[in-house]
């Protein structure tokens, strides 16, 4: 459950930091055209009438308007892939819910005025994330996914079972919407009057409390503060030649919303989270101007709890010492003009007409700097020590995931390799150009013939259509990827095993997993989420040189595990690192003999070997299964050496989901027919 609840923090972290790093590019040009703007405002206002500056400006602002319908889309795409849902479905819902939020019962709705609305309410932002969990929530429900039917497609049948859960959250979602926003105007109202009546100091904490605190949910925080409660309080003189908006700029801000100057700072001296330092390098240009859009949302501090807090305080701080000092009457004011896109201390110096203001500020920026850098230095902690696996084996798609593995190596100084391995890219390429697939080899009973289980294979359907073998697991092992194959191979089992149960058919399968994966914490959550139910039909197949390599680790995960129900079987059990004494150390439930021993027993010391192997193992109470069995002399000879169960392709080769169930049906109806002819025989006189 605990594990269950951390993967959906990290999924929402992820998820609201991949959302607006997409949105990187369309930020990075609205605060290209608003810093073009500015400065033709102020050093060439004549351009102003110009057809040029016309169409440019138009240009930015619809831009500009489109932000909250480009981030509803991307946070629905993106908590859509975290959440393993339909994006389509996602936007869909916010977006009908944003439309039924604005459909006036009492009026009819002029559809000249087209679908503004769409782009200008900060909902757009909520509403996503909202949908994406109610929708969750509500597709868990066994009850509305009426279709059962193994005759249709699987997509199709996933996106039919959408409708009443698509519904339902529709549903859901704009009542809580419409309730909310109601019980929010009418707060908003009472605040609004409150706030009128209190004094300048109070309306500028609330303002400045206000502004930031709607920045932290990816609102505009001024734009939004005067539509919500209409109050445009910048022209108030907070003393002799100074008004509040000013008052903002010169020490409240300092480079945007958040003191932006004081947290570039404390990036560039404690940072060591790449994606951190590279988003200041990019704002960098755009803060000395006081547009700090790229690191509100690259960040992003939205949504985000350890940068939150700092955001809020700063200037909060900086409000507070400013107020003071202003109030005191220590610093005043020549009363000269100045834009808002002049970077500070210029601008501090053209207010006061010496460098009382600019040493004002350079000491408010440090106190920022000073507060903001434990936060800094707590996010890159977080970052270093978190294992993004964790989420992004949530769904595999693999040219997504590679891509985000890959950064992850080049931090781990594994780059080098991978982009010199020319055959691994060849590889590479070759996999994300072909599909992969899980197949099932039967394991047969020779008491009774009938399949006892499955071994799970991965395979890769290529581009041409062929299948074949995982050739390529070890190339991407050596280049960190082997955990994304682990995944994968969890991931489409806990589907096989759905599909399986709603077919009333329940074998037991095992699978392989990486040395390494299985001491990972990642994967054993991975496991206990997607298989956990399944666990007592489980087998975890390790190699003998994980137990080699860390037996501690490994004994402590196969603890873990089996307290879910999982059970664990020693694969490939005589090549390699095979170690009789491991054998008295380890609590393992099974062995399953290499064919590399089988293939000696045409001598008469590898029959011997083979035989004392099956005989020590049973003895220590070691459930036996022998693979690679291809002939029917194999399979007298290990019948003689005591074993029951046997893999191999002398029954069935690697078999599709669907092929492996009617395999196993036709060896329990040959079985039958076999018990009935030999009871039949008996009787007969």
């Amino acid at each position: 459950m605990i594990a269950a609840r951390n993967t959906l923090e990290r999924a929402f972290l992820i998820a609201i930091k991949e959302s607006f790093i997409a949105l990187l590019p369309f930020i990075v040009v609205n605060s290209l055209l608003a810093l073009v703007l500015a400065i033709v405002d102020v050093w060439q206002p004549s351009w102003q009438q110009s057809d040029r500056y016309l169409w440019l400006s138009q240009f930015g602002q619809i831009l500009f308007n489109f932000f909250p319908l480009m981030a509803l889309l991307s946070l629905s795409f993106h908590f859509s892939k975290y959440l393993e849902l339909s994006a389509v479905a996602v936007a869909s819902v916010s977006i009908g819910s944003l439309i039924a939020l604005h459909i006036d019962s009492h009026q009819q709705m002029a559809m000249t005025q087209g679908f503004s609305f769409l782009f200008g309410d900060a909902r757009a932002i909520i509403l996503p994330i909202l949908v994406a969990y109610l929708l969750r929530f509500f597709m868990g429900i066994k009850a509305i996914n009426f279709l059962k039917s193994t005759q249709l497609s699987s997509y199709l049948k996933l996106h039919l079972n959408l409708l009443f859960p698509l519904i339902t959250c529709f549903i859901a979602v704009t009542m809580v919407m419409y309730a909310s926003s109601f019980l929010l105007g009418q707060l908003f109202e009472s605040f609004k009057l409150a706030l009128e009546s209190s004094g300048l100091f109070s309306q500028l904490i609330v303002r400045v409390i206000s502004t930031h605190v709607l920045w932290c949910f990816g609102v505009h925080g001024d734009i939004a503060y005067m539509l919500v409660l209409g109050i445009d309080n910048g022209l108030q003189q907070i003393a002799p030649n100074l008004t509040l908006s000013q008052f903002t700029d010169l020490f409240v801000l300092l480079g945007g919303s958040g003191a932006t100057h004081s947290l570039l700072i404390a990036i560039f001296i404690a940072s060591k989270d790449r994606n951190m330092l590279n988003v200041a390098k990019l704002s960098l240009p755009f803060v000395l101007f006081n547009i700090n859009e790229i690191l509100i949302y690259g960040l992003p501090i939205i949504f985000n709890l350890r940068l939150i807090l700092p955001f809020i305080i700063v200037p909060v701080v900086n409000t507070l010492a400013g107020y003071l000092l202003v109030s005191a009457g220590w610093i005043t004011f020549s009363g000269n003009e100045f834009p808002w896109i002049m970077p500070i201390l210029l601008n501090g110096f053209v207010a006061g007409g010496s460098m009382a203001i600019p040493l004002l500020q350079l000491l408010l920026i440090a106190v920022g700097v000073a507060i903001y850098l434990p936060f800094v230095r707590h996010y890159s902690l977080q970052g270093k020590g978190d294992n993004f696996d964790k989420d992004l084996i949530k769904r595999i798609q693999l040219q997504i995931d590679i891509d985000k593995i890959a950064e992850r190596n080049y931090t781990l100084r594994q780059s080098e390799d991978l982009q010199t391995n020319v055959a691994l890219e060849k590889t590479i390429k070759e996999v994300l150009n072909g599909e992969l697939l899980l197949y099932y080899q039967p394991k047969v009973s020779l008491v009774s013939r009938c399949v006892v289980g499955y071994e799970a294979l991965l395979r890769l359907k290529t581009a041409t259509g062929a299948v074949v073998g995982p050739y390529f697991i070890p190339d991407f092992d050596q280049a960190g990827y082997g955990n994304l194959i682990d995944s994968f191979v969890i991931n489409r089992l806990a589907k096989d095993m759905r599909q399986w149960a709603d077919e009333a058919f329940h074998p037991r399968v095992s699978l392989n997993l990486n040395p390494n994966s299985v001491v990972d914490k990642a994967t054993q959550d991975l496991l206990v989420e997607r298989l956990g139910d399944y666990a007592q039909s489980i087998d975890i197949e390790l190699l003998e040189s994980a137990f080699i390599s860390d037996l501690q680790s490994v004994e402590q995960s196969m603890v873990n595990l089996r307290a879910y129900g999982f059970s664990f079987v020693i694969d490939d059990f005589g090549t390699g690192y095979s170690s009789i004494s491991l054998l008295s150390k380890i609590k393992i439930d099974g062995i399953k003999l290499d064919r590399s021993i089988l293939e000696n027993i045409k001598h008469e010391k590898g029959r011997i070997l083979y035989r004392h192997t099956c005989m020590l193992c049973k003895s220590l109470g070691f459930h036996l299964v022998a693979e690679g069995v291809e002939t029917i002399e194999e399979e007298i000879f290990v019948r003689s050496a005591g074993i029951d169960t046997v893999q191999g392709w002398l029954y069935a080769k690697a078999l599709p989901r669907q092929d492996a169930k009617h395999f196993a049906i036709l060896q329990d109806k040959l079985s039958e027919r076999q018990l009935a002819g030999t009871k039949k025989g008996a009787e007969a006189p």
